[in-house]
């Protein structure tokens, strides 16, 4: 029992070190867009399409996915794949001044932080409460993005985009040792010993839940981009919406653990739904409203939401095969929403205007909830391994 606990810490360990990592290039993506524009003079699209870059890598690494975890050491991969992160941020800040060259970098850092939280997934997939680790695992990488948007601003005033880049480079390091501690668990061992891994099974539930993901995180994510913009829209002073829209977003990591408790205790289906209305609710509220109070208070299950599904949808996709590499698919894949969400958002607000965010949103939530349906096992489906 105690070498149990004992392997589950040192998984939780590594695994919050790596999604800190994509949250990372979260806390950098304001920064980044801002300062390529008046720094480098760039246009806004293609500011965009730099800050996007490496969620781009994530989604691409869900290619690999099925495959690295299995036939590659979780060690031997965190090795490889914090060099490959450390080396794109650093020689990012050379070369900031190249536009090729740093989409080509971002790229890079965000295929290594793909395939390193893929990794990770399946063997949370394959731990004894996958639900509760996805859970605690991802509160903690929401408030290391706190600390890392306080940080990355600092840089950006001290150093330029130069400084970001080579914070990123040592924050990225400094997450990459605190993956070497795992080394893999029994499980997985096994399935390497037992000879060749049966081909990856693609079902029309699991593609329904790998889609559902995307689309959740998507859609409930397209008004994160322009909180700000709505709430100026209300009259309200940039100062003091930023210090209560950064509580809630803080407040918010705590809504993680409280999805991984519920998806153990009652199961991923009730809870989604439940998430998928609240959230529709809490967007079309907060776009269509002239109240900054009422603005603010439909932000909290709006931004609730979506801290509280993402562990339970990746606990759902672990459930879907034993080897757990539909979860090492289905976490770049659903990561890679936070990029498509900040493209669509700004198509949807330049054409229509913000209040078109909120129908978006709840048309986004009504399909998550028919693929929720469509995503239900069928009786004669085992049960995954516990």
């Amino acid at each position: 029992m105690i070498r149990t606990l004992r392997a589950d810490g040192v998984l939780f360990l590594a695994a919050a070190a790596a999604y800190s990592m994509s949250t990372l290039f979260s806390a950098m993506k304001p920064v980044v867009l801002t300062g390529f524009v008046k720094e480098q003079g760039i246009a806004d699209g293609w500011a965009g399409l730099l800050a996007a870059m490496p969620f781009v890598g994530i989604a691409c690494a869900a290619l690999l996915g099925a495959r690295v975890p299995v036939h590659l050491s979780f060690r031997k991969l965190a090795v490889v794949l914090s060099l490959l992160l450390v080396a794109c941020e650093g020689l990012t800040s050379l070369v900031v001044e190249s536009l090729a060259a740093v989409l080509s970098l971002q790229f890079g850092a965000g295929l290594a932080v793909g395939l390193l939280m893929g990794a990770s997934s399946s063997h949370i997939a394959r731990s004894r409460t996958p639900d509760k680790l996805f859970g605690v695992v991802d509160m903690v990488a929401v408030l290391m993005m706190s600390i890392m948007v306080m940080a990355v601003g600092s840089a950006m005033g001290k150093g330029g985009l130069a400084g970001v880049f080579l914070l990123a480079a040592a924050i990225s390091g400094g997450l990459g040792l605190l993956t070497l501690g795992f080394r893999g668990d029994d499980t997985a061992d096994t399935a390497r010993s037992a000879g060749p891994v049966a081909p990856l099974a693609v079902t029309a539930r699991a593609l329904a839940v790998v889609l559902m993901g995307v689309l959740f995180v998507t859609s409930s994510g397209l008004g994160f981009a322009y909180m700000f913009t709505i709430a100026g829209e209300l009259g309200m002073d940039y100062a003091i919406a930023g210090e209560r829209i950064g509580l809630l977003l803080f407040v918010s990591a705590f809504a993680c653990a409280a999805g991984g408790w519920c998806s153990a205790r009652f199961g991923p289906y009730r809870p989604l739904a439940m998430a998928y209305v609240l959230c529709a609710a809490g967007w079309l509220v907060a776009t269509q409203t002239s109240s900054p109070t009422l603005f603010l208070a439909a932000l909290v299950p709006g931004i609730f939401a979506l801290q509280f599904c993402f562990p339970v949808l990746l606990s759902l996709s672990g459930a879907l095969d034993r080897q757990g590499r539909w979860a090492a698919i289905a976490t770049p894949v659903q990561t890679s929403g936070f990029a498509w969400a900040a493209i669509l958002a700004g198509l949807l607000v330049s054409s229509l205007g913000t209040r078109a965010i909120g129908y978006a949103c709840a048309t986004g939530m009504a399909l998550c909830l028919l693929l929720l349906w469509l995503s239900r096992p069928h009786a004669s489906e085992l049960a995954p391994a516990s």
